[in-house]
């Protein structure tokens, strides 16, 4: 065989030269930022249905009231997952307009990678940055609310 002609082989038959970006391996904070426009105004500390909340990475991984909804390296049986697709109920977001094919995509990858986190605080909410966590971590608990 000729020189030239494994070249072309070598070509046709190609190897993987581009690497990997953060969309093929998406983690934290990609996923986060997806449910920081479409999840935490329900799904955080205000609120948090179901008790489920979404905006910090370990109570996304601890789950609601009926205990994790993301099974990492299985989103086929990731009850997030299944409600992003419609394919438990209510669907997700339950009063807005469901996720485009691309973001469940990318929550699909990353909860089947391992719901990888490269972020160093785990505990700091969705969109905050440093100094604002670290005000919330000074602050003192609210008081629960009442009624006289």
């Amino acid at each position: 065989m000729s020189r030239t002609l494994a070249v072309v082989l070598l070509i046709l038959i190609g190897e993987p030269a581009v690497a990997e970006t953060s969309a093929d391996k998406p983690d934290w904070t990609d996923v986060s930022a997806i449910f920081l426009e479409r999840c935490v105004m329900c799904h955080s500390e205000l609120g948090a249905a179901r008790g489920l909340r979404l905006d910090t990475y370990d109570l996304a991984r601890a789950g609601g009231i009926n205990g994790p909804v993301l099974i990492p390296a299985d989103a086929s049986n990731s009850e997030l997952i299944r409600r992003l697709r419609g394919e438990s109920l209510p669907r997700m977001p339950f009063l807005g307009r469901p996720l485009s094919p691309e973001q469940i995509d990318l929550i699909v990858r990353w909860v089947d990678a391992g719901l990888p986190n490269s972020v160093g605080n785990a505990t700091a909410p969705v969109g905050a940055d440093e100094t604002s966590h670290l005000q919330q971590e000074i602050a003192p608990p609210r008081a629960p609310f009442t009624t006289p």
